[in-house]
């Protein structure tokens, strides 16, 4: 069994900041259920950001419980399946949310705003940098889930050949 490349360190600490990130959006969505009069679309945005969460969090325990060379059952593949293809859709939804927040960027950038009401400034910057993080490393993540299951599949594959090679 090999330890984990640096590669693959450097994406366990993406899943981790994703999920923090998805995590506090979700927060977010649910105080808008209570705040504003449209509480239909905070539920689409936590039902959304859930299925970003429990995706980033099976491709956690992937990481951790199946690579190198630990077989996925056919549980996790179809979950896997499942979820990978509603992340694709789910980039609809987070390219929707900068869109929805590119109204602010003027704001981030009127240095102006930031000496007059500090608070106002960095939630609005906040907001706008999260929606844009989100979106960014959802896309490496996706791209990193995609050579993980291959790196997995091809290290299972390659174990079963070398154990019926092997001359006794």
């Amino acid at each position: 069994m090999k330890g984990l490349t640096t590669l693959w360190k450097a994406f366990r600490t993406v899943c981790i900041v994703q999920l923090i990130l998805v995590a506090f959006k979700g927060m977010f969505s649910l105080r808008e259920i209570f705040i504003q009069a449209n509480a239909g679309v905070g539920i689409i945005n936590i039902i959304a950001y859930a299925l970003v969460f429990i995706f980033v969090y099976h491709g956690l325990s992937m990481l951790n419980y199946n690579y190198p060379d630990v077989p996925l059952s056919p549980k996790q593949k179809r979950w896997f399946n499942i979820l990978y293809l509603l992340n694709f859709i789910l980039i609809a939804f987070l390219f929707a949310q900068i869109v929805n927040c590119w109204w602010m960027v003027p704001f981030v950038f009127d240095f102006s705003n930031i000496s007059s009401n500090k608070g106002a400034w960095f939630y609005i910057a906040a907001m706008v940098l999260i929606a844009w993080a989100i979106f960014i490393i959802h896309f490496i993540f996706l791209a990193g889930m995609f050579k993980l299951r291959r790196a997995i599949y091809q290290n299972t594959i390659n174990t079963w050949y070398d154990q019926f090679d092997q001359k006794p």
